[in-house]
């Protein structure tokens, strides 16, 4: 038996064994939802899945971090590191860091948040010398918005034209 199931109960080793596509555990506060995790994704790397090819989402740095240290022991740390591990948003900033080039962004690109955005159409108006009182930042941070939402479906058709053309060889 292989040493990462040891220490697991029947319906644990059931749930880390079963390695045929995603899996959704639901239980319990300490039913051992983690050790259950952590052993699966031990036990696919053991059993040949490149650790690149696992993805494992968690609500915090904290847990994740812990998930990560956990299979780091089970499977060793340079295969831990190769596992797209994390909260949703550090995987897939670092995710659109790995293949920004393919959008042609630089890997260096900044994320704003609300504050940061603000703080940048501040900047603007006053560089603009535009009337803060009848621009105000929220309200341009809401036009912004919709305008790329009302965007959105005409990429989205630009983006399936553009795959048709590639589909039949066309440039």
């Amino acid at each position: 038996m292989s040493e990462i199931l040891k220490d697991l109960n029947d319906e644990q080793k059931r749930a880390v064994e079963c390695v045929s596509g995603p899996m959704l555990i639901v239980a319990g506060a300490g039913s051992g939802k983690t050790r259950v995790l952590t052993s699966r994704i031990a036990y696919l790397i053991e059993n040949g899945v490149p650790p690149e090819r696992i993805l494992a989402l968690t609500f915090t740095k904290k847990a994740a971090g812990e998930m990560k240290d956990r299979i780091g022991l089970m499977v060793g740390e340079r295969k831990a590191r190769r596992i797209w591990m994390g909260t949703f948003h550090s995987v897939f900033i670092r995710f659109l860091r790995d293949y920004a080039g393919v959008i042609e962004f630089p890997p260096t690109f900044t994320i704003y948040d609300q504050t940061d955005s603000v703080s940048a159409v501040k900047t603007c108006i006053k560089n603009l010398n535009l009337d803060d009182k009848l621009y105000k930042p929220k309200e341009v941070l809401s036009r912004i918005s919709k305008a790329k939402n009302d965007l959105l479906p005409h990429l989205c058709r630009l983006l399936r034209l553009m795959q048709a053309v590639r589909r039949h060889g066309l440039r």
